[in-house]
């Protein structure tokens, strides 16, 4: 876990000066600088069978393309948010935490639908352990994303402390 831990640090330090830039080009550049790492971390821990082992890397891009999909439309949502944090509306809060949890949504679809893909490939216990490293990874991005955002009106409270 020390590889997994290290290269997922790595990446949020990089995701975080790209963010910054909030460049399409730039997302597409990190996601394909953390996926080359993802890919080794995944093949360390799943050792995949020479037999197996084209249909998996297939099977793994397929995934991996329509999860950075997801993860930009995410990324987009995060920019509206931030686009419009100091005019933030009721009605625009409430898309936009919509707009989450149908990310949330379409993330779990697409997980349960390539558990089901790798399981057939792969066997059970290696698509569960792909799926942990999945999730941790996950978790670990959104974790550090979340904590850069500032939530709704928490600005204004520390403008309300700063002045005399």
């Amino acid at each position: 876990m020390k590889i997994l831990s290290l290269s997922i640090l790595s990446f949020l330090l990089f995701t975080a000066r790209v963010s910054a830039q909030s460049d399409k080009d730039d997302i597409d550049i990190a996601q394909s600088i953390f996926g080359k790492t993802k890919r080794v971390i995944v093949d360390e821990y799943l050792k995949i069978s020479i037999e197996k082992n084209n249909n998996f890397w297939v099977l793994y891009d397929s995934y991996e393309e329509k999860r950075k999909a997801i993860s930009r439309e995410r990324y987009e949502l995060l920019k509206k948010y931030a686009d419009n944090y100091e005019t933030l509306n009721d009605e625009t809060a409430s898309k936009l935490a919509l707009g989450y949890m149908a990310n949330d949504k379409k993330t779990n679809k697409l997980n349960k639908v390539y558990f089901k893909r790798f399981k057939r490939e792969i066997g059970g216990l290696k698509a569960a352990t792909l799926f942990q490293i999945e999730m941790y990874v996950m978790t670990a991005m959104h974790a550090s994303v979340q904590s850069e955002i500032p939530v709704i009106g928490e600005l204004e409270k520390l403008q309300y402390k700063i002045q005399p």
